[in-house]
C-alpha cells in the first residue's frame, strides 16, 4: 500500500513537472522595458549604458542604486509594461533618490 501511495505520488510530481504547470522563473528584466522604435537590443544596451549590472536585472547593489537605474531608464524614455513605478511602493519611496519622483 505504501509503494503504491509513492508511486503515485511520484507520478504526479512528474506529470506536473512535465506539463510546464511547475515553477517558472520571472521573466529577465529587459521583457518589461519598452520604448517605441527600440529593439530588444536597445534595450539591452540601455539597461547596461543605464548601470544595470546584467539585462536579466538581477545582482547586487543597495536599494539607491537600484533606484538610480531604473529611473535612467524611464528617463530616457522608455516605459514599463507592467507599469511599475519603484518610488511608489511602500518604504523605498523613502530613498532619497526617490525625491520629486512621487
Amino acid at each position: 500500500m505504501f509503494s503504491r501511495c509513492l508511486l503515485l505520488s511520484f507520478c504526479a510530481v512528474l506529470t506536473t513537472g512535465c506539463t510546464g504547470r511547475g515553477f517558472q522563473p520571472p521573466p529577465p528584466d529587459f521583457t518589461y522595458w519598452q520604448k517605441s522604435g527600440v529593439s530588444v537590443e536597445g534595450v539591452k544596451s540601455s539597461m547596461l549604458a543605464c548601470g544595470y549590472a546584467n539585462v536579466a536585472g538581477t545582482g547586487g547593489g543597495s536599494i539607491d542604486e537600484k533606484l538610480k537605474h531604473f529611473y535612467c531608464m524611464k528617463d530616457a524614455g522608455f516605459t514599463r509594461k507592467d507599469n511599475l513605478d519603484l518610488c511608489k511602493l511602500g518604504r523605498i519611496g523613502e530613498s532619497p533618490v526617490c525625491e520629486g519622483r512621487r
